[in-house]
């Protein structure tokens, strides 16, 4: 039985769940094998599972060294890649397929078997290139590929396969397994039959895709294989080769020679509410992939914003950009006030975020008393700016002036010295002694020494997404938690407000203000940066107050 029609009757009875975008496909392919213009041979793809399952061998835990058993969605996808030809010329009918799944469902090692197959079932002459956005991601597929290679007695026979630094090859055939990345710096002269390019979500532009698909000009039966899972490059190949593909699928635009393989859910809501869904875009569910691991992540997701954009990216290829809200107005509002009274004769650590001309600077003090973390925020603005800032950015910034949260300064340009005078009055008035001041390094030379000339140690740290991600996470926690008492500081809860976080695939994340040039987030980057010392100097600053 056609393994392709196998998989469509398991879906048919309800004992497989796919998503429409899949299932649509999956219909117009059941048609076709009864279109007089094309042919359906299963034949070519049933010789790839068979030498797949044969030879093939799992190179990572937990299945190392068994037998590459393909799932039934596998080998569904390899004969219908291989099986329609066009029945005029008995030629293949498809020379793109686009793979779309979530991670953790083999998609590397499918991939790498599909290589090799290719490289040991094909006549003589033939390149085969494995390609990712990076070198070091193109690196990957090619040492999977090299890994299943090795752990097979037959393939690694010196006589049908060998590897150097730059390709496995075919001293008897003379065909070549190599690599290619955005990063190559030559991208010409490949004479590719075959092209597998692994995760594209990073990809800017179609540079790789393009190399391959030139150099497969001359080609009668060419193939390329896209594999990936979603991202949050926005506007970049994947988002124009999807946008293709959908419109294909709704009939917008015929061609015949793409095959779009889309393991997508259907809604936002069924990813929390209905864990029947989840096989939608995890066809290897419960096989490869665990259903316990997508418990625990969708429990964090409920309450962690970076773990929430990830996993709907890469665990449910639900489209996400790199930044979101990162807390709701219950999340940062605290209305809980203090006297500075209450602070004096404790050792604080100090955050400062630097500007020179439109943005406010920012400085705050971290004291932790009674198990709770109260900040002393404080804002410096050029006097010659606040009727402009007024006037375009629609905040009362005049107000706030007036309250004394804000501290002019003279000119269009912020004097950083009012800022050394303010950590010094909070010493000498409050007696709130900072152990460490954290600070952004740019900008910010001669306005150190003036700190360190009063006495005062200076913590120098960068804002980059490694440096940041962790301390802002805490400080995230501790908001939730209504941990940190901030004295109801309307200018410090409006930066909050304002903050997003950028999030990386990692699930690191940074501040940023994407959505406005005209929104002020650095009360909430000095802050931030002042949890960066704290968690730099936790057990000294914890000893100190005890």
């Amino acid at each position: 039985m056609s393994y392709l029609l196998e998989y469509i009757k398991e879906i048919e009875s309800g004992n497989i769940r796919v998503g429409k975008e899949l299932a649509s496909v999956l219909n117009a392919l059941k048609s076709d094998m009864d279109n007089p213009i094309y042919l359906y041979d299963e034949n070519p793809g049933r010789l790839r599972i068979n030498f797949i399952e044969k030879f093939c061998r799992h190179t990572k835990s937990p299945f190392n060294g068994q037998p590459f058993i393909l799932e039934l969605w596998e080998k569904a996808f390899l004969e219908a890649s291989y099986g329609f030809k066009i029945a005029e010329t008995g030629l293949r009918r498809f020379n793109e397929v686009l793979l779309l799944v979530a991670r953790k469902n083999g998609k590397t090692t499918f991939i790498a078997g599909i290589d090799l197959a290719e490289f040991f079932l094909s006549s003589g002459g033939v390149d085969i290139v494995c390609a990712s956005n990076t070198n070091d991601q193109a690196s990957i597929l090619f040492e999977e590929i090299n890994n299943m290679r090795e752990q097979s007695r037959p393939l690694r026979n010196e006589k049908r396969s060998k590897k150097n630094i730059f390709y496995i090859y075919s001293p008897k055939n003379k065909n070549k397994i190599k690599k290619l990345s955005a990063q190559s710096r030559n991208k010409d002269g490949y004479n590719i039959e075959v092209g597998c390019i692994d995760e594209v979500h990073e990809m800017v532009d179609s540079k790789v895709y393009d190399a391959i698909k030139q150099s497969q000009s001359t080609k009668k039966e060419p193939l390329i294989f896209i594999i990936t899972t979603e991202g949050t490059t926005v506007e970049g190949f994947l988002d124009s080769k999807l946008e293709y593909c959908r419109k294909m699928i709704k009939g917008e635009i015929k061609d015949i020679r793409i095959l779009p393989w889309l393991y997508t859910q259907d809604s936002m809501e069924e990813v929390f509410e209905d864990p029947t869904s989840w096989q939608k875009s995890n066809p290897s569910l419960g096989k490869i992939k665990l259903p316990t691991y997508l418990e625990d992540i969708m429990n964090k997701a409920k309450n962690d914003l970076s773990t929430r954009v990830t996993m709907l990216c890469k665990d449910f290829n639900v489209k996400q950009l790199d930044s979101g809200s990162w807390l709701t107005f219950a999340d940062l509002n605290n209305e809980t006030k203090y006297a500075l009274t209450d602070l004096s004769d404790t050792y604080a650590i100090g955050g400062v975020d630097l500007s020179s001309t439109t943005d406010l600077t920012a400085a705050v003090l971290l004291i932790i008393k009674n198990g709770k973390k109260y900040v002393v925020p404080h804002f410096f603005m050029p006097s010659e700016l606040v009727s402009k800032r007024v006037e375009e950015d629609k905040i009362p910034y005049d107000i706030w002036i007036k309250k004394g949260f804000i501290t002019l300064t003279t000119g269009n340009q912020n004097d950083f010295s009012k800022v050394t005078e303010w950590f010094i009055s909070m010493v000498k008035e409050h007696d709130i002694r900072p152990l460490w001041i954290g600070y952004d390094p740019w900008n910010s030379q001669y306005w150190v020494k003036e700190m360190e000339d009063a006495g005062f140690t200076m913590e120098k740290i960068r804002q980059g997404i490694y440096t940041l991600s962790e301390p802002m996470k805490q400080l995230e926690g501790d908001l939730k938690n209504k941990n940190v008492i901030y004295n109801d500081n309307p200018i410090l809860k409006w930066c909050l407000a304002n903050t997003q976080a950028k999030i990386d695939l990692n699930g690191n994340i940074q501040p940023s203000k994407l959505n406005s040039k005209l929104k002020r987030i650095d009360g909430c980057v000095a802050l931030i940066i002042a949890y960066a010392v704290l968690t730099r100097y936790k057990t000294d600053y914890e000893n100190m107050i005890s």
